[in-house]
């Protein structure tokens, strides 16, 4: 039971209540939130966080601001109880009008935007991530399908919080952040919000099982064929700028969630990606596409690069677009932090020994299948000129035509085809 004054930004007092729980939870408690919105404009302004066994007496104040009105029907309480492991395990709403009923929450609006981002861990442990470090930030985790929610409280002085246990594989999540700035112990104001919908990693059990369905995919020796170079499409002005700022150094970034939007590889480790998509003529040979969608200049390093003793393989996605099919593998040098994650996460392949992008010890060449795009990974920089310094037959550039804006390629990534019942799990 809690008994709850709120005064406006003035002092004076606009309500007082008592909150009474009768639900059976209520012995579960360790915490209280009491959050208040404004109820025309959505937006959260304030927030409490107390011992829900020791602190009875709560005070909530409204921030002084000409925008709205501090009549009490202009507002709702939301009250949160929180168990030891950060469940809510109940929450209700009060409207500060004692003649109006209890109402519900729209979405936020109002607050300034607080940038976030994930960042897979492993087997399904998240890392959020801030834009900035300042001010406390209150974190709301949802599974959609059950609304089973939880709350955790970050300190000021982080830009990241490690949710205390593994989300369940392939659930759809919501996370809601709000960032405060500390009144005194405990009462804080909102001044900004970010939230994020994601689907979960899934288990290695079930990545597995979309391996074999890939490898039953491209059973055809016949679609194998010899390949030399893998190679990196870009704008012109995105090699010029690694030359001419990064000492030619080619800099890996955050994998995004194009493709299957539980693959474990999304949002967990940085590469560059490399492509083995090449067409084939009408008598079966292989060469590059005109034109491509990511920019006009061409990166080309021989797969040696890629496949050899010091790199371990692994396969971690396998999707469609509704027309072709794909499969992500990835490359990490042995023993790195990258190989680590891969191992935990992800299906290792023999380099010598798979259906997708091999080496043949008879031939003493690589194949590559081709019954879809086969895209790598490498989780590591790469130093352009080194490269080139080892000749054309090492590493090369050329140039082809673009097509589209490679500027406005997403940052989130383009999902599969869900409804495929080559590629996807739940389908039949």
């Amino acid at each position: 039971m809690h008994d709850i004054e709120v005064r406006d930004g003035s002092g004076e007092k606009l309500r007082t209540m008592r909150i009474k729980s009768e639900d059976h939870t209520v012995h579960e408690w360790t915490n209280s939130v009491v959050m208040l919105t404004h109820t025309s404009s959505s937006q959260r302004l304030a927030v409490v966080v107390l011992d829900a066994k020791n602190h009875k007496k709560v005070l909530v104040e409204v921030p002084h601001n000409k925008s709205y009105s501090n009549r009490a029907s202009d507002f709702i309480m939301e009250i949160f109880g929180v168990n030891s492991n950060g469940k809510i395990v109940t929450c209700c709403t009060r409207s500060l009008d004692p003649n109006e009923q209890n109402e519900t929450i729209d979405p936020v609006e109002g607050l300034n935007q607080l940038q976030l981002s994930r960042r897979h861990i492993s087997k399904a442990k998240y890392e959020i991530r801030f834009s900035s470090s300042d001010g406390t930030k209150f974190i709301f985790l949802t599974e959609s399908e059950t609304d089973e929610k939880h709350f955790f409280q970050c300190a000021s002085g982080t830009t990241k919080y490690e949710i205390p246990f593994p989300l369940k594989p392939t659930k759809e999540y919501e996370i809601n952040v709000f960032r405060g700035e500390c009144l005194d112990p405990g009462r804080f104001t909102l001044s900004e919000h970010g939230s994020l919908k994601f689907q979960a990693a899934m288990s290695k059990g079930r990545l597995s099982s979309l391996h074999k369905r890939a490898t039953e995919f491209c059973n055809d020796r016949d679609l194998h064929r010899r390949i030399h170079f893998l190679y990196r499409n870009k704008p012109h002005q995105y090699f010029d700028k690694i030359r001419s700022q990064n000492r030619g150094e080619m800099k890996r970034y955050m994998k995004n969630d194009g493709g299957d939007q539980a693959s474990p590889l999304n949002r967990a480790i940085p590469g560059l990606f490399f492509s083995a998509f090449y067409l084939k003529t009408p008598d079966g040979q292989l060469i590059l596409p005109p034109d491509s969608p990511f920019g006009d200049q061409r990166f080309h390093v021989a797969v040696p690069f890629f496949l050899n003793s010091k790199n371990n393989l692994y396969f971690a996605d396998f999707y469609c677009h509704y027309t072709n099919h794909h499969v992500t593998l990835v490359v990490t040098e042995a023993n790195s932090e990258s190989d680590k994650f891969c191992k935990e996460n992800l299906i290792f392949l023999e380099s010598f020994n798979n259906p997708f992008l091999y080496y043949n010890r008879l031939k003493h060449c690589f194949f590559i299948n081709t019954s879809f795009n086969v895209e790598v990974f490498y989780t590591e920089n790469i130093n352009i000129g080194r490269l080139l310094l080892c000749g054309s037959n090492y590493a090369f550039f050329t140039f082809c035509s673009s097509v589209g804006d490679s500027r406005t390629k997403s940052f989130i990534g383009q999902r599969k085809n869900v409804n495929c019942n080559i590629c996807n799990l739940n389908t039949s």
